[in-house]
């Protein structure tokens, strides 16, 4: 397994934990003890200590890789810098080339010209014969224009014979020049080409490592919010142990208070809690996360629709341990009825009891509402026995 592949797979286990723990909450919360609600709390804590330290992972990684980039960066100016260097040479030595081309074309047209030159002599010598000559040398009027223009003759057949030379070492040398010059340009071009190559490979790296980033990016988005969430969860947490740690205080004290009351659970049967509404849309034990999450969570009661301000009523006689709002349980109540037996009542619109008022069963103690973490106007009805919830319906029925 690559290492972006268990990290994403850590992230998504993180994730799921975290949608566990924090669509799991509310119902749990008055499920289970406060001794498990601790433990929960702990364990939320080292999960969010094991995310910090995959944001530091992954921070590490993100930083690697920008430094790789940064280098790639440096290679690619390198590699465009020489490229324009290169590009530059060989403009230079195909001008070169043209130019020397352009010479030796001029040294053509006088080697030609020369050429020509020497065949019209070649042509009259040889027309007119050596009686021209030696005309030309014998008509003299004196010895010194003799030898003048004998040696003016000779003078014309070296300069033709010097010329031609010339002419024919010059172009020699500029086709020299010219090979020479490919040569260069053929080497410049190849070596421009290579570099080219090099710039298209560290352009296709560039971008793999550009979209590597991208995704440690990603990662540490994701695991940032993943942590804000776990953040809040905990908080929630440490709320919920807070709420059950003041209900145990609470219980504490009415325990002692029943004791010094004697209040006591006659065994007598309960009554239903909202009259006139029988259909359930949801029952106690495991069910669906209502709100839209692929989990399955526990639910400490019964909840039953009705419409909003229907009146809620006391199951049985008791004294009403508590009465005040909870983000998550919205407006709610709860009834000693002696013996470690408790109703609760949640999501009112509005609570008509307040803690230590004593009740009858039947008498209206809320109206029907949809507060806290809530779907919609329902009642939430429960019954812990001994400090747990148990099924309501082992106690009411419709």
């Amino acid at each position: 397994m690559s290492k972006k592949v268990w990290l994403g797979t850590r992230v998504a286990l993180i994730f799921v934990v975290i949608g566990y723990l924090s669509f799991s909450l509310v119902d749990k919360k008055y499920g289970a003890n406060l001794e498990d609600e601790k433990k929960k709390q702990e364990q939320m804590q080292e999960e969010l200590k094991d995310t910090q330290a995959l944001l530091k992972e992954l921070e590490g990684l993100k930083g690697d890789t920008e430094k790789y980039i940064t280098k790639l960066d440096t290679r690619m100016n390198e590699l465009a810098d020489n490229i324009y260097d290169l590009e530059q040479s060989v403009s230079a030595q195909k001008l070169a080339i043209e130019e020397t081309k352009v010479s030796i074309t001029e040294a053509q047209k006088e080697i030609d010209a020369q050429y020509e030159a020497m065949k019209l002599r070649i042509q009259y010598m040889y027309e007119n014969g050596e009686f021209s000559y030696l005309a030309m040398i014998f008509n003299s009027d004196s010895m010194e224009e003799m030898l003048n223009r004998a040696e003016y003759l000779g003078q014309i057949t070296s300069y033709d014979r010097e010329q031609l030379t010339k002419f024919e070492q010059a172009k020699a040398d500029l086709d020299a020049k010219e090979l020479k010059l490919e040569n260069e340009l053929a080497n410049l071009e190849a070596t421009l080409a290579e570099i080219e190559e090099e710039q298209n490979a560290t352009e296709k790296l560039l971008a793999v490592k550009q979209e590597e980033l991208s995704e440690h990016i990603h990662d540490i988005e994701s695991t940032e919010n993943d942590i804000q969430h776990m953040e809040s969860d905990i908080e929630t947490q440490k709320a919920i142990v807070a709420e059950l740690e003041e209900i145990e205080r609470k219980r504490k004290e009415q325990e002692a208070l029943n004791a010094l009351k004697k209040l006591t659970y006659d065994g007598g049967t309960m009554t239903w809690p909202l009259p006139g509404y029988s259909r359930l849309s949801s029952y106690f034990g495991t069910r669906p996360n209502p709100f839209g999450q692929p989990t399955q969570e526990y639910h400490s009661g019964i909840d039953v629709p009705a419409p909003k301000g229907t009146k809620i009523v006391a199951a049985y006689d008791g004294e009403v341990a508590w009465s005040y709002y909870s983000s998550s349980a919205g407006n709610w109540v709860g009834i000693d009825h002696g013996d470690g037996i408790y109703t609760v009542y949640m999501h009112m619109s509005k609570r008509l009891v307040s803690e230590g008022d004593m009740v009858k069963k039947g008498d209206v103690i809320g109206l029907v509402g949809t507060t806290g973490r809530s779907t919609g106007n329902h009642l939430h009805f429960g019954v812990r026995k001994d400090g747990k919830y148990v099924d309501p319906l082992d106690w009411v029925s419709p």
